[in-house]
């Protein structure tokens, strides 16, 4: 027998039948990609407020003769662009970079801000008449130690 051959009444009634088996599945399915959906967000925002919180921040010097062409700023640019790569890991809303301007004692300071995982590039100069200075002490920068076999550190 063809579709096209059984009644109407016959086809709905069948189709009803599918649908009542498969009910119970369809709704545990939904449950349970709601379930992931939420998860995936809670743990995403959790990831962002991370990202957030964990930056670092470096101050741009320029001379006195700074007058950058239009290709070093599209190179600082690409560099800039470039954060988001390398603070792999790191969702997008986490990786931006912030730029910030402030004027302190008649003089205009340029701070750029990221996440930590990139400090690298944030650090690197953009231009070829620009000092970048980090925020961040010699101090802050800690050995690492292991253990040996024995359990003590050489």
């Amino acid at each position: 027998m063809s579709l096209p051959d059984l009644p109407i009444d016959e086809l709905l009634a069948q189709l009803q039948a599918i649908l009542s088996a498969a009910a119970p599945y369809l709704l545990a399915l939904s449950v349970l990609g709601a379930a992931v959906w939420v998860w995936l967000t809670l743990r995403r925002a959790a990831l962002v407020r991370e990202a957030l919180t964990d930056r670092v921040q470096v101050e741009a010097i320029p001379t006195a003769t700074f007058d950058p062409s239009e290709g070093e700023v599209g190179r600082w640019a690409r560099q800039l662009g470039r954060v988001h790569y390398a603070a792999d890991g790191v969702p997008v809303r986490g990786s931006a970079v912030r730029l910030r301007y402030t004027a302190e004692h008649g003089k205009m300071r340029c701070y750029i801000e990221g996440p930590a995982a990139a400090a690298a590039i944030l650090a690197m100069p953009g231009f070829a008449e620009v000092v970048v200075r980090s925020h961040h002490s010699q101090t802050e920068i800690r050995p690492v130690h292991f253990t040996g076999p024995t359990g003590t550190t050489p």
